[in-house]
């Protein structure tokens, strides 16, 4: 994963000079020098695709990575107080951490799986600040009409800026 830059520095026999790549160390590389994920984040919605926890997977399969999955139950103003508001979507967040944890052992890997209550990027970043993680992995929504004009930035949006772990976006 490291990014290529080239330098002419050596000179071939009829006197041309031939650029040579060189690695220089990216942010991926900055966490551990093999280029190499230790400790992925998975960030799970309710309505997240699957393909999301497939390629989360794959790349903790291929890296040998240990895998977080992180539900944050939405909490604001006016539904702290609503039980049963509340409830349903703790069910939601915690029926797709299941489903990852599902698909996570047909592949023989482990999930911690981890709930959260608050805002769903800043408890997204925390996590992953606080445990050192290599990568985050998060869906693009598919976002249109009325809800991109209440809501200009996205959860991912949101995430990708403000997190210092690389993000792989889905």
């Amino acid at each position: 994963m490291a990014a290529h830059s080239v330098f002419a520095d050596e000179s071939t026999a009829t006197g041309e000079q031939r650029a040579e790549p060189r690695s220089e160390p990216t942010p991926a590389d900055a966490s551990n020098e093999d280029g190499a994920f230790e400790h992925i984040l998975l960030a799970v919605g309710p309505e997240m695709d699957e393909r999301v926890a497939e390629v989360a997977l794959s790349v903790a399969a291929g890296h040998g990575a240990r895998v977080d999955a992180l539900s944050v139950v939405r909490m604001n103003a006016s539904v702290d107080h609503w039980d049963m508001v509340v409830e349903r979507r703790e069910e939601r967040a915690e029926k797709a951490l299941d489903d990852i944890g599902d698909a996570a052992a047909d592949r023989d890997l482990s999930v911690t799986k981890r709930l959260r209550y608050g805002t769903p990027a800043e408890e997204i970043e925390k996590y992953a600040d606080y445990h050192g993680v290599d990568l985050v992995v998060v869906g693009e929504p598919s976002r249109s009409g009325l809800r991109r004009l209440l809501s200009p930035k996205s959860v991912t949006d949101r995430v990708r800026q403000s997190t210092s772990a690389p993000v792989l976006t889905v």
